[in-house]
Order: structure tokens, then C-alpha cells, then sequence
């Protein structure tokens, strides 16, 4: 076997494989063989027909599994020696295998660019939020355990509703006398809280907390920088809201009957319990954060062309984010996919950014040789099985067949150099923030 490589692209290859006729001659046979293993044709027994007979009844299925064994072997061995890693499909041409014939054929396909990749990981740093739960953060986190189990009850007396009650609503939006499709949701539920230090009630807060249920009302607000439709922002929203009703929520006592509901022994352990699990999402928080923040350094400044597989992926992904998000404000399909089309240049940007975290790591994860057992692949498809409630082996299947587990394993090797970049750095601690 012989081959060239052509640079198409910083991100493109082209390989170029030439097989001699006597290899191509040994695959056919050995494909024979394999084939006529289970196969029982006239005048012989099962298993026993000569290869040259099986090759010449059943000469589709014989070339095709000699033409894909050989290719993927020669594609492998190929990658392998001159430490390739496709990023997208690869695109294959070439003529049809024949014996006592050369196999020559081709393959293209987007692979990881150069990048200055940090030689010393151990020489990087990044400073880290404290990592200890405090009284407040285990207050705050059984206060969102507290919240998950409330129930909700309606007020029934003709009032304005009040902080931490849940108002449901409709909203009317309008820009220059225009209904705005993203600007119309229909019994909608939100909770009123009190804005962030800083900050003030949006508009939209200060029409409800002036309503009682049954009444509506008017008001105008500019269109947010973020808003999906980049020719409405900072344009003036005309709204009109209705307030249909307004709940309490009945938050439980973290009390002896909620804890053996929960299926603690007593109170003591559920509150053992819940100090546990502050103090391990404190710490998984300030290391996600300080990840990132290192990740965001090493990449800020480096330049290096991206793959258009990566770009678009990444561009995808982003945009199913989105359709989930503007779906739980309440937009239809329609509008949520016009909404899409008019920020294309937005979700654009977003993906190469994304596809820069991406491509990083895995340029990372190659020059460092991290790789994903078996045992690790099936441990996270168990763990997505029980996030979904699905069956572990459907899903294992599922996964396998339709080619996914590829991403998975590629986001499974991201996170382990990710892992490492931040294990070896050095950590400083993050100066507290000014008031």
C-alpha cells in the first residue's frame, strides 16, 4: 500500500491510496471465506464451498465486505501513522475493487489545524473562588430543595401580587404599532423577585405589580441588546399584559415527617445531607468557573483557522438552545424558527466561538494521547439513560447505530483536557469583588 497526502486547506485533507493487486486478491479471498462460513450452497455442506465458488455466487456481498474491510484498514493505518484526526465525515471516491486489479481511491476530510498549544501546562495559573460551602450557601441551597417540593396556591382576594408569588399573564408586544411575534405569549407564569443590587424592576414587572387578577395594563420598554430579532433592539416595545392570577407558594418545613419523606432517618441526616451536598456544588461550581476562566485565557489572542464541520455543529447546537429557551417563554414553532433565521449572523459568531473551546481542547486531548475506555463510554450513556429515562441498552444501541457516540466520545475527551489543563495549573485565589 502506497499513499500521498494533499493540504487542501490549514483544516483539509486529501489522501491519495494506491493498494497492489495481490493484497486486493488476499481480501477477496479471506472475504470469501468469511462469507461462505454460514452460508450452504448446492452440492456442498454448510461452510464447506470453496471461496472461488462462494466469490462467484455471491460476488456483491464478497466485494463489498473485502472493499470496506480493506479501506477501513488502510484509512486507519493511514490515520494512525501520521497522527490525523478527521473532524468530519470523510468523502471517499475511487473505482470499484476487482481482483487481479490495483485498488486506488481517495478520501478528504476536515481535520485539527496547527495550534500553539502551552508546552508547560504546569505553568499556567487561574485564580479560583472559594471552594467551602458557608452557612448562607447551605441556607440558599435547602431554601432550592424547599422550593422544589412547594406547592402553589391561589390568592383569592382582589390584591396586587408581591414579591416570590407567581403571577400568570399575557403580553401583548408591539414595535411601531407592529405586533411583534416573540412579544406575544399566552398564559405565561413567572415569579416576581426583587431585582439584582443595581438594578431596577423591567418595565414589564412594574405593569404587573400594578394589576390585580382579571385587570390589565399598559406600558413601554426598549428592546434588549440580546433580543432574537437584531432590527428590534433598542426600538421601543409597546406592551399590554394581563394578569389572570397570582399564587403562593406553600414551601415544607425541613421537619421530621419531610425527612423521612424524603427518605432520610431523621431531620439530623437530612440536614447532614443537604451540608454535604452545598459544600460538593460550591466546589464543583468554583472549579467550573475557574475551567473556564483558564480555558477563555488560553485561548484569548490565539489565532488558528477553524473547521467549517465544527463551526456548523457548534452553530447548531446553539440554536436547538435557543428554540429550547424561547419555547419555555411561550413562542410558537413558527415564530421560534423566524426568530432563528433573523439571528443566523448571531448564532453564527457564537458557533466559531464555541468551535475555537472545541477545537482547542481536542488539539489538547491529541497531543497529550487522552483517550475514552469502553467502561467510560458506557458509564455516561447510563448516566444519560437515567437523566432521560430510558432504557440503557435501547439508548446504547441507538447511540451506536445513528453515530452519536462519536460526539459523545469527543466530548468525553474535551472535558479530560480541560480536566487536566486545570489540574496542573497553578490556582491563585480570586480577589474578592468591590461592592
Amino acid at each position: 500500500m502506497s499513499y500521498s497526502i494533499e493540504v487542501v486547506s490549514p483544516v483539509a485533507r486529501k489522501i491519495s491510496v494506491s493498494v497492489p493487486a495481490e493484497e486486493v486478491n488476499a481480501a477477496l479471498s479471506a472475504a470469501a471465506k468469511a462469507v461462505g462460513a454460514n452460508v450452504t450452497l448446492p452440492g456442498f455442506r454448510k461452510g464447506k464451498a470453496p471461496a472461488a465458488v462462494i466469490e462467484k455466487r455471491l460476488t456483491a456481498e464478497v466485494y463489498a465486505r473485502a472493499s470496506e474491510s480493506m479501506v477501513n484498514k488502510q484509512v486507519e493505518e493511514i490515520l494512525g501513522k501520521e497522527n490525523l484526526k478527521p473532524l468530519s465525515k470523510m468523502d471517499f471516491d475511487g473505482d470499484p475493487i476487482a481482483r487481479g486489479k490495483d485498488l486506488n481511491f481517495s478520501f478528504s476530510f476536515e481535520t485539527l489545524p496547527e495550534i500553539a498549544l502551552p508546552e508547560d501546562l504546569s505553568a499556567l495559573s487561574v485564580a479560583m473562588g472559594p471552594t467551602e460551602a458557608t452557612a448562607e450557601d447551605v441556607e440558599e441551597f435547602a431554601m432550592g430543595i424547599r422550593r422544589r417540593f412547594a406547592t402553589l396556591e391561589d390568592v383569592q382576594e382582589q390584591r396586587l401580587p408581591e414579591n416570590g408569588e407567581i403571577v400568570t399573564i399575557d403580553v401583548d408586544g408591539e414595535v411601531e404599532g407592529k405586533p411583534v411575534e416573540g412579544m406575544k405569549v399566552r398564559e405565561y407564569s413567572i415569579q416576581l423577585t426583587e431585582p439584582q443590587e443595581g438594578k431596577q424592576f423591567s418595565e414589564l414587572d412594574n405593569i404587573i405589580r400594578r394589576l390585580r387578577p382579571g385587570e390589565e395594563g399598559d406600558g413601554s420598554m426598549p428592546c434588549p441588546d440580546d433580543h432574537p430579532d437584531p432590527s428590534l433592539r433598542g426600538k421601543t416595545a409597546d406592551l399590554h399584559v394581563k394578569l389572570h392570577k397570582i399564587q403562593k407558594q406553600i414551601l415544607p418545613e425541613l421537619d421530621e415527617e419531610f425527612a423521612k419523606k424524603a427518605g432520610f432517618k431523621d431531620v439530623e441526616a437530612l440536614n447532614k445531607a443537604l451540608s454535604e451536598q452545598a459544600a460538593h456544588a460550591k466546589a464543583s461550581s468554583a472549579r467550573s468557573e475557574a475551567e473556564q476562566a483558564l480555558l477563555d485565557s488560553c485561548l484569548e489572542g490565539l489565532e488558528f483557522p477553524l473547521p467549517e464541520t465544527v463551526v456548523t455543529a457548534q452553530q447548531a447546537e446553539y440554536e436547538n438552545e435557543l428554540r429550547g429557551y424561547l419555547q419555555q417563554q411561550g413562542l410558537e414553532k413558527n415564530a421560534i424558527e423566524d426568530s432563528l433565521k433573523t439571528m443566523h449572523e448571531e448564532t453564527r459568531k457564537q458557533g466559531e466561538e464555541r468551535a475555537r473551546a472545541f477545537v482547542f481542547l481536542a488539539a489538547l486531548a491529541q497531543r497529550e494521547k487522552l483517550t475514552v475506555s469502553p467502561q467510560e463510554l458506557d458509564y455516561q450513556i447510563m448516566r444519560m439513560a437515567s437523566q432521560y429515562g430510558e432504557d440503557f441498552r435501547k439508548l446504547r444501541d441507538a447511540l451506536y447505530s445513528n453515530g452519536a457516540v462519536a460526539d459523545i466520545r469527543e466530548r468525553m475527551l474535551n472535558q479530560k483536557a480541560l480536566a487536566l489543563m486545570f489540574d496542573k495549573a497553578q490556582k491563585t485565589a480570586k480577589e474578592a469583588s468591590a461592592n
